[in-house]
């Protein structure tokens, strides 16, 4: 039987999760808000599901993030020059305004950070990295991509993020595959281990 790791990593992060869209809520847009939002759910879920138990441990899939966290910036390079988040006001005529430094320092600065951090901390194992990794798969990724090609339909032209937004689609598709895959070997590993006990 597997033994349950130790609860309080999942419940810090829960908090912090929710406290970050507590902040998302009340500051930025309610639409880039409610995304960010949706994507702490998903991220929170895919992580405790799929790694919580067994965090990750090839490296091939930590490879796999920090690409898709480089992309990630490549992406964002092309949002904050295409004006993204005055855009994203305009389009849905928000009351609520998001400067473009707010922007830098919290989306761009100080997520690449985190993530980064992240992929340091998913090589020794750490549980808490893994979250990150899953925030991303399913949020910064999948989701992000999904909006980017809502919102030039919305807009009736081009939004920016769309042009980098397949890749998204791509690099958080590759990531999952990867993360549910090495979740499958661990717990077959596992498995084959406690028989041996037996």
């Amino acid at each position: 039987m597997t033994k349950r790791p130790e609860p309080y990593s999942a419940t810090v992060m829960a908090m912090l999760a929710a406290a970050f869209c507590t902040w998302a809520l009340l500051t930025l847009p309610i639409q880039g808000a409610v995304i960010l939002v949706i994507a702490s759910v998903l991220g929170w879920s895919g992580w405790m599901t799929f790694s919580y138990t067994r965090p990750v441990k090839s490296r091939k899939v930590i490879a796999i993030y920090l690409c898709a966290v480089g992309f990630q910036l490549i992406h964002m390079a092309e949002e904050y020059t295409g004006g993204f988040p005055h855009e994203i006001v305009e389009l849905f005529d928000s009351p609520r305004d998001w400067p473009e430094k707010e922007f830098l320092l919290v989306f761009v600065f100080g997520f690449g950070a985190l993530y980064f951090f992240a992929g340091a901390g998913a090589l020794y194992r750490i549980r808490v990295a893994n979250f990150f990794l899953w925030w991303y798969a399913l949020g910064a990724g999948l989701l992000n991509g999904i909006a980017h090609f809502v919102f030039p339909i919305i807009k009736g032209g081009y939004f920016p993020g769309l042009y980098t937004a397949g890749g998204h689609f791509i690099m958080s598709g590759l990531l999952i595959y990867f993360l549910i895959k090495e979740n499958r070997q661990l717990k077959t590993e596992e498995q084959q281990a406690q028989s041996l006990v037996r």
